[in-house]
């Protein structure tokens, strides 16, 4: 069955999708596997140390625990995580030029950039779910900017 896809650089896309994919797993700490264990103390807080701010008023908790990183983080992550798997499905819908959507990626970096100033200013006070929200559009931006590189449209017109 031809979808009008041709895969590219296979090991690339394979690395990229296992490796986001382990960097959700142990960004959702340790409730993830059911050890509400304290927080700092856990590998997966160690392994974000440098990442994130890990601040637990901004972040979510799973099963009582809180995430090893903070909600913007979780957003950037899990909708990088989600970019990479629907990239067949976006290059196929229409295949767009890079500058597109590299502007696309220097708008959400902008537009996280004026929500912590925005919330840093006391202009206004962001949420966690805003945070999540705005991480989730420079995470699916960044996946997005890649799918040109790993699948291909082939030209099917008859």
């Amino acid at each position: 069955m031809n979808l009008g896809l041709e895969f590219q650089n296979r090991a690339l896309y394979t690395i990229v999708f296992v490796g986001s994919f382990f960097l959700v797993i142990i960004a959702l700490g340790p409730g993830l596997f059911g050890n509400p264990s304290i927080p700092y103390i856990s590998f997966q807080f160690e392994a974000f140390h440098f990442l994130c701010h890990q601040d637990p008023l901004r972040s979510f908790t799973l099963n009582n625990s809180q995430m090893a990183v903070c909600a913007r983080c979780i957003g950037i992550y899990g909708a990088f995580l989600t970019g990479v798997i629907l990239m067949p499905f976006l290059v196929l819908i229409k295949r767009v030029k890079f500058r597109y959507y590299f502007r696309f990626l220097i708008g959400t970096i902008i537009l996280n950039f004026i929500d912590v100033l925005g919330n840093q200013f006391e202009f206004w006070t962001n949420t966690n779910e805003s945070r999540f929200l705005l991480g989730s559009l420079f995470g699916l931006s960044s996946a997005i900017l890649l799918s040109n590189e790993f699948f291909k449209k082939l030209n099917t017109e008859d």
